[in-house]
């Protein structure tokens, strides 16, 4: 398998390696219950944004000022609280946005993905395009960053089954992973453990984070990238498949 952007030997390591603990240079954060951050692991629907931000557009100075948002998802995936970081000039369009935020904010996780959590957060940023605004096309973008960048974090209580009791790289067919590309472009690397299951057909049916070493959104991204790669060759099989892979910039 080969991970674009990734040297040769951390394309090797991202198939065969065991099963070693997640390097924890700093104390790991255990996600579950009320304490989770979900950016990045499914689709956050707040809205139309220029509807409510288009009469505080010149706030944001054409793109150079950014309103920072932190949304609270309960269990039934609506938002139930918003804050912002602004400066004072920001605070009315960060009063509309969480106003709207509340009124419709919606997160859908993406298919498959395996979240135990009661509350969670959704960390994301607002800035308007710069110059003249182009018809048909949106004023304000969002963009996600990797929060938690520098610390492992471990996702619930899920134990790693024996080795007789889940299912080989020999099992599945692949193909080649591309680096994620938010990843990449925020010199994002992380050893990450997920466990993927697959249905009656041998395609993934759900991914379940169980370790980063580096922010949890990285470990959203394997799953992304196990649901196109991965793939079962004798269907069914109701065994996990445990796949670690250590995402590493190749070197200049």
């Amino acid at each position: 398998m080969t991970l674009r952007g990734a040297s040769p030997l951390a394309a090797v390591l991202a198939c065969v390696q065991a099963l070693p603990a997640v390097a924890q240079n700093h104390a790991a954060i255990i996600f579950g219950g009320d304490v989770f951050d979900v950016t990045g692991a499914g689709v956050l629907d707040l809205g139309i944004l220029d509807e409510a931000l288009m009469p505080y557009r010149r706030a944001f100075d054409q793109g150079r000022e950014r309103l920072g948002v932190e949304l609270t998802i309960n269990a039934a995936d609506t938002v139930q609280d918003c804050r912002v970081d602004a400066n004072a000039k920001l605070a009315p369009a960060g009063k509309a946005l969480c106003a709207q935020a509340l009124r419709v904010g919606l997160f859908r996780p993406y298919p498959g993905m395996v979240l135990d959590y009661t509350s969670a957060t959704y960390r994301l940023s607002i800035r308007s395009h710069t110059g003249q605004p182009i018809k048909g096309e949106a004023t304000f973008k969002v963009s996600t960053a990797y929060p938690f960048d520098g610390q492992p974090v471990t996702f619930g209580s899920y134990v790693i089954p024996p080795e007789n009791e889940r299912l080989t790289l020999a099992d599945l067919q692949y193909r080649s992973m591309e680096y994620p590309r938010d990843a990449l472009q925020n010199d994002i690397e992380a050893q990450v453990i997920v466990a993927v299951t697959f249905d009656e057909q041998g395609r993934v049916t759900t991914c379940r984070p169980v370790r980063s070493s580096n922010t949890a959104r990285i470990a959203y991204d394997t799953c992304l990238a196990a649901r196109r790669g991965f793939s079962l060759r004798k269907a069914p099989d109701a065994r996990p498949y445990v796949w670690v892979t250590h995402w590493r910039l190749a070197e200049d």
